[in-house]
């Protein structure tokens, strides 16, 4: 697992737990004489159209994007849990119905689904998590079931069963265990999808609402400016495309710890 991955998701972490401590301005305090500045030795990243610092709102909008994406990946990863567990486990009828859920979501784009819910429920951080979430579910699922099936056609499963042990302890205390590693990094790549995913709906307004700093919503602030201060859109998108592959090179090394040598 690379270590500047590592090093720059820390730093990300930081950011979003302390935002007041990294963050050099206000995020909010206006300056029009010093409006549309490029980076410099003063503020780093550029100022916007108002005056603010462009740093300290990114550094402020790492908050709002991470702490919404993992909300959603909780979210996801709960119910998928649930479905995934309960479809490979008891199999039949219950399987089929589930599985059949599954794949008419996996048939759409995550995107449209987010969309279609946020629309219904509303903007706002909650609603947004909910949205991102539930369109990673198929996914999470579909892994889950395939672990589950593969872990309870092994022998100590079978014993457990045949101890009379409740279908519940035998899943929880036997099956999820040996269960968890492909999914945990599974849950590792859907966070950077989800990161991504909030961006995109902030992006499109049916996100965190201006003037509230947040990625989407600042490459989005950006877009009529971007002749003359391509840094309102470039820096804030560089930093999230950062995040992102940082994300998915951390899961892509669970997966490879938890798959073991070849």
């Amino acid at each position: 697992m690379p270590v500047l991955a590592l090093a720059f998701l820390g730093l990300a972490g930081v950011a979003a737990l302390l935002p007041k401590a990294v963050a050099p301005h206000d995020p909010f305090a206006q300056d029009v004489s010093q409006r549309l500045r490029p980076p410099s030795a003063e503020h780093l990243f550029g100022t916007d159209e108002l005056g603010r610092d462009l740093l300290s709102r990114v550094v402020h909008g790492t908050q709002a994007s991470l702490s919404i994406a993992l909300l959603a990946v909780a979210f996801a990863f709960v119910l998928s849990l649930v479905i995934g567990l309960t479809a490979g486990y008891f199999g039949g009828v219950v399987d089929r119905v589930l599985m059949a859920v599954v794949d008419v979501l996996l048939a759409l784009p995550s995107l449209l689904i987010s969309l279609l819910i946020v629309s219904g429920l509303g903007t706002g951080a909650v609603n947004l998590a909910i949205a991102v979430g539930i369109a990673s579910v198929p996914a999470l699922a579909r892994v889950t079931r395939a672990e589950v099936l593969s872990v309870s056609a092994r022998t100590f499963v079978e014993a457990a069963k045949g101890f009379g042990l409740p279908g519940r302890r035998v899943l929880l205390r036997h099956v999820l265990p040996h269960a968890r590693g492909p999914i945990t990094a599974l849950v590792a790549l859907e966070l950077a999808t989800m990161v991504l995913s909030v961006s995109a709906l902030s992006f499109l307004g049916y996100g965190t609402q201006p003037p509230d700093p947040e990625w989407g919503n600042l490459i989005a602030g950006g877009r009529d400016y971007f002749a003359t201060a391509w840094w309102l859109t470039t820096l804030p998108g560089a930093v999230l495309a950062g995040v992102v592959l940082a994300l998915h090179r951390v899961g892509r090394g669970l997966g490879a710890s938890e798959a073991g040598p070849a």
